[in-house]
């Protein structure tokens, strides 16, 4: 028996929605330098307790042997400041933060960033000098 050959325009179209899946991926996972860049510019060297009560409460927090302690925080959706239900729908900034024993923040890592209110980037819109 010979294999029946898929025309061309059959496999495209069965490509299509594929394509538009691994996008809408790039566009959820992304990993923008320049959005990691005005994050660490922001928040590198803030005391902790300055970035919570301006940003809001962490999300969770673990104790690292180090001595270090890694914070992961989620944005608020109805200001900077509240706290509140995330949910998928929701613009959302996340970041792990790794704060020392001194209680500064040495590092921010954007984990997910959302599509913002009026650019492509939540966490650039959260953390973006004015």
């Amino acid at each position: 028996m010979i294999p029946e050959r898929i025309p061309v325009p059959v496999r495209a179209a069965a490509a299509l929605p594929l394509l538009v899946a691994l996008a809408a991926c790039g566009t959820l996972f992304k990993k923008d330098e320049e959005v990691q860049a005005v994050v660490n510019n922001r928040v590198i060297g803030m005391a902790a307790g300055d970035f919570f009560d301006q940003y809001g409460i962490w999300r969770q927090r673990t104790e690292l042997l180090d001595g270090t302690t890694e914070f992961s925080w989620t944005s608020a959706t109805a200001s900077r400041t509240a706290a509140g239900y995330v949910s998928l729908d929701d613009r959302t900034c996340t970041l792990r933060v790794v704060v020392a024993k001194n209680g500064k923040i040495t590092s921010a890592e954007v984990i997910y960033d959302n599509q913002g209110r009026v650019s492509t980037s939540r966490c650039g819109e959260l953390f973006r000098t004015k």
